[in-house]
């Protein structure tokens, strides 16, 4: 994905931060159907497009990852990059920012390879930003 930094200005929250990191994806990947910032208990933080409340996948994913993470850790992994669930319908991807993550999903026709870097990248930002800059 192109860098797409924006200039933000000093007074930029946390919540507009947030839905700008969604904005950047969403516009990269029009296949994305919807993308959240859940906290890591499971509520959204920010969410695209607009007007989309799914808080029960909000807490799904939540829970979904942290499942994730135990399961690594019992098989003595190291951390954990992102879950990617695949489905007939499109993908859901879940990364871990901070005590954050970020939960997208997607039509079946999505780029996978150039989307879970970006993911990746944005989960990084995102981190960066909610552990105070």
């Amino acid at each position: 994905m192109e860098e797409m930094r924006e200039v933000k200005s000093p007074q930029e929250s946390v919540s507009e931060a947030l839905k700008r990191e969604l904005g950047t994806l969403k516009a990269e990947y029009p296949e994305i159907t919807s993308a959240a910032v859940v906290s890591s208990d499971g509520l959204l933080m920010a969410v695209r497009p607009e007007g989309s409340t799914d808080e029960r996948l909000a807490a799904m994913s939540a829970f979904l990852l942290s499942s994730a993470r135990k399961t690594g850790e019992g098989l003595g992994w190291s951390g954990l990059g992102y879950l990617l669930v695949n489905h007939p319908d499109g993908y859901l991807l879940v990364a871990e920012a901070g005590k954050a993550t970020i939960t997208l999903t997607t039509s079946p026709r999505a780029k996978l390879g150039l989307l879970l870097y970006d993911i990746k990248e944005s989960a990084k930002r995102l981190k960066q930003r909610l552990e105070g800059d």
